[in-house]
């Protein structure tokens, strides 16, 4: 069962939003129906983040990304880019696992497929965060 997350009254300067529950330990898992946007990011950032940083560029968050369609979908951290060399998805699936220290991306739509991992190194509770750049 799936309890609704509580978004923060946290601004960005940015159509970006943080979730105001954060996770410190175990295992977390969410989903995120993107079919209908034109551009968006998914992942999990520390509460550090400025108002005016976007997902994925800051040491203090980990994404992926889909902005354009002669582009394929991205990850990012630290304002360095992996492509993926995936079209645009559906549905993501971000799985949090703090005693690992990592997070993984999947596309869910179809069949459940890993996109990219990235290993985190902090002892600060992580929020879900979304960027979205149109519908």
């Amino acid at each position: 069962v799936l309890s609704p997350f509580h978004w923060s009254a946290y601004e960005f300067c940015i159509s970006q939003v943080m979730c105001s529950q954060g996770f410190s330990t175990g295992c977390h898992y969410w989903e995120v129906i993107t079919k209908d946007s034109d551009g968006w990011a998914v992942g999990v950032t520390h509460e550090m983040i400025g108002k005016r940083d976007k997902l994925g560029r800051t040491e203090h968050s980990w994404c992926v990304e889909w902005l354009d369609p002669k582009k394929p979908l991205s990850a990012w951290h630290k304002v360095q880019e992996t492509l993926l060399h995936k079209d645009k998805l559906l549905k993501v699936g971000v799985f949090l696992e703090l005693q690992k220290k990592t997070v993984s991306f999947y596309s869910t739509a179809d069949k459940e497929m890993l996109l990219h991992t990235f290993e985190i190194s902090t002892s600060y509770p992580l929020y879900s965060a979304f960027w979205l750049y149109t519908l």
